[in-house]
């Protein structure tokens, strides 16, 4: 239909443009945010940030819940921020909850569980159409996400999935992460490692909670503290427990060939959480129709892992798979580049994603269930 290409092109140019006037921003009006905490009884509650068009709540909207990734700002990150901005006024209600675990640089099924108590909250709105939630998440903040969709009680809620620069399997996501070697659906190679923004040490301090206490667990964490500040800062390994050796053997490799046997050393305690967490272990059961975003230039996650988690879905309709050239990881990254680059590199993402923002258009303005 012309008016869903017309508010994709809007989207898409309003996207580009970033807080600069244009056309979308004046036809569709400014969002208002409020700041809310789910009640939900027996569970835990949720704060989160709610994203409205005040002229469109006349009637009940389809909504969108907002999934942040690693960052402690969370759902007030403000790229984040400006993302739930942009799809309120493109027809969504938007609902960006905190994760605490994803602020704290660790993966685990509790920020899964305060995902369920999101979504049953929002949909218990009188402003939001039943059956019309979709959830859009980011990075390493897809796991908890993928696994959270194969719970019923979120399953029956929410009527399609966004994924944005997500991981497969958390044991090869970890590796490319650490060393930038990557070999997952048929894609095998390696990557130069960054030389800033390593959140390597980050990680292992948000997820210290996976090995034993130990008397040397302050000293551990000031250790900790000084390569977060200091990638270079001195450490002596030998002078902590076996758990936090291993640990920290495996987060200071950066050489693919001795990571299998470092992972080995620390399986017994990461074992069991690299599989509750992984996509890879619950995907056969998805049924929620998705669309699956991927840089092929991400240098936290590699793209072969979305190729993946697009195969491995029997039980869901065929996923929209876009991989692109126009997003460093979840960073919109435009560069200069040649007329032929722009031809074979640009046009063929661009109308990728074309189609995908035409999906987010479409799955907003489908007449209610």
């Amino acid at each position: 239909m012309l008016r869903d290409a017309f508010w994709t092109a809007a989207f898409l140019r309003d996207f580009v443009a970033g807080e600069r006037p244009t056309l979308f921003k004046r036809l569709a009006g400014q969002p208002v945010v409020t700041s809310h905490v789910t009640a939900e009884p027996g569970r835990r509650p949720v704060a989160y940030d709610l994203y409205v068009v005040p002229s469109r709540q006349r009637t009940p909207q389809p909504a969108l819940i907002v999934a942040h990734g690693f960052t402690p700002d969370g759902a007030r990150d403000p790229r984040l921020q400006a993302l739930c901005v942009r799809l309120a006024r493109l027809g969504w209600l938007v609902m960006a909850p905190q994760f605490p675990q994803m602020r704290r640089y660790q993966l685990g099924l509790e920020d899964t569980d305060d995902l369920q108590t999101a979504v049953c909250a929002l949909t218990l709105r009188p402003d939001v159409t039943g059956g019309r939630v979709g959830v859009l998440a980011f990075s390493f903040g897809v796991a908890p996400v993928v696994v959270g969709l194969t719970r019923e009680s979120i399953r029956a809620r929410t009527s399609f999935a966004l994924m944005f620069g997500g991981c497969f399997d958390l044991r090869h996501a970890m590796k490319y992460a650490l060393t930038g070697a990557y070999d997952q659906a048929g894609l095998s190679g390696r990557l130069p490692l960054q030389s800033e923004g390593d959140d390597r040490w980050k990680f292992l301090k948000g997820n210290l909670h996976l090995i034993p206490d130990s008397p040397t667990r302050d000293q551990f964490l000031r250790m900790l503290d000084a390569r977060i500040a200091d990638p270079s800062a001195p450490a002596d390994p030998m002078q902590y427990s076996e758990a936090e050796r291993v640990f920290f053997e495996l987060m200071d490799n950066r050489d693919p060939d001795r990571f299998e046997s470092l992972y080995a050393s620390a399986a017994p305690y990461l074992a069991e959480w690299i599989g509750a967490l992984s996509p890879c272990t619950v995907a056969a059961r998805i049924t929620t129709p998705m669309v699956i975003v991927h840089s092929d230039t991400d240098h936290r996650t590699h793209h072969s892992e979305s190729l993946a988690l697009s195969r491995a879905m029997p039980g869901a309709p065929p996923p929209l798979l876009a991989i692109v050239n126009l997003f460093s990881h979840v960073d919109i990254s435009f560069r200069r580049r040649s007329i032929a680059s722009f031809r074979r590199e640009v046009l063929p993402s661009a109308r990728l994603m074309w189609a995908v923002v035409l999906r987010l258009v479409r799955e907003c303005r489908r007449p209610r269930p």
